[in-house]
């Protein structure tokens, strides 16, 4: 588990270093509210170290959180229009339709593209949950036998043979800026663009 959370530990630098990093989670109230045994162990540890957050305001993390479905970035099923949606019942690679199930999928994250990335969590060992993308621009879900750390790692180092997402912010970008999402909320409500470091009122400047 530390080479896949180290492989992209070392690519990564926190946007504003002296600021707020890592979620507390109770990991056994969150199992139990979405129905599994527990969570991968590097995300677990990427949790307690960088917390709900964006890399580059491109790819979002999210956390769970028991009771608080409705939150921003919060882990959680597919809702239940997906689920009977033929549309969204689509895949890149047609030998992966039948051995998954949109039900055993769980959303961690999302991209600015309006992509989805999810564990398949079928297998009752969390450690070997694969990625699942639904990419919007790719014809489907892809998944990929890999964790969360290493997935965004692999998307740093340009590791597939094409790109996952739809949004190519990371590919091969070879390292990435993180923002926890505390510290992202406090910027904004003092006006302040946490990226850019510019006011977020249109009229600054203007009297």
């Amino acid at each position: 588990m530390n080479d896949k959370l180290n492989r992209l530990t070392d690519k990564v630098s926190m946007l504003h270093p002296s600021g707020e990093a890592g979620d507390e989670i109770v990991w056994k109230a969150a199992a139990t509210d979405l129905g599994v045994v527990s969570f991968p162990a590097d995300y677990r540890a990427f949790v307690a170290a960088f917390g709900a957050g964006s890399f580059e305001d491109s790819l979002f993390v999210s956390v769970p959180r028991p009771g608080e479905s409705a939150a921003p970035l919060t882990v959680g099923r597919l809702p239940d229009e997906v689920l009977r949606s033929d549309v969204l019942d689509a895949w890149q690679w047609t030998e992966d339709g039948p051995r998954h199930r949109l039900e055993d999928m769980l959303v961690w994250g999302e991209t600015n593209g309006a992509d989805a990335l999810c564990w398949v969590t079928s297998d009752p060992d969390p450690d070997r949950w694969p990625v699942a993308v639904w990419a919007r621009q790719s014809g489907g879900w892809a998944v990929y036998e890999c964790g969360m750390t290493e997935f965004i790692a692999r998307v740093l180092e340009g590791d597939f043979d094409e790109c996952p997402l739809s949004v190519t912010t990371l590919w091969r970008r070879g390292s990435a800026r993180f923002l926890n999402f505390r510290e992202e909320e406090r910027f904004l409500d003092e006006g302040v663009d946490p990226w850019t470091g510019e006011s977020t009122d249109p009229f600054a400047g203007l009297e």
